[in-house]
């Protein structure tokens, strides 16, 4: 891990332990051990990368921000990943691409993504007849 990634890790850790998932910029560069100047350039990166938000922060004469961590939603949910076989599969661990055990030859997987494919051509017409209706 480069010096980068090791700085923003510290960084959301140090906010994800605050009380609010906050904290004020001149306090956590000094909490992490790091300079002002690595952080403030550290920070500028995850805000645009949209993993924090720092907010402009006037206190007792000195001018800093707050900064806030984002909390991220996973765009794939566990729920939608039921259906498939693979999260049962005993033989996962041994698994892999070019492997006698593989997803490309794998009749299990085959079948639980042919069964969900069905499913949603199903919800699809239904989608379609239930709007031609309203037409």
């Amino acid at each position: 891990m480069c010096f980068v990634e090791e700085l923003e890790e510290k960084l959301i850790k140090a906010l994800q332990n605050s009380a609010d998932r906050s904290l004020l910029q001149s306090d956590l560069w000094k909490s992490i051990s790091s300079n002002s100047r690595e952080v403030s350039r550290a920070l500028a990166r995850m805000e645009k990368k949209g993993i924090v938000k720092r907010e402009p922060f006037t206190g007792d004469s000195h001018k800093t921000y707050r900064v806030i961590l984002i909390k991220k939603e996973q765009k794939v949910q566990i729920s939608d990943m039921v259906w498939c076989y693979c999260f049962t599969c005993h033989d996962l661990s041994r698994c892999g691409m070019g492997q006698p055990i593989s997803p490309e030859n794998c009749v299990k997987l085959t079948m639980s993504l042919r069964n969900e494919f069905m499913k949603y051509q199903k919800s699809e017409e239904i989608k379609k007849a239930a709007s031609s209706e309203k037409e």
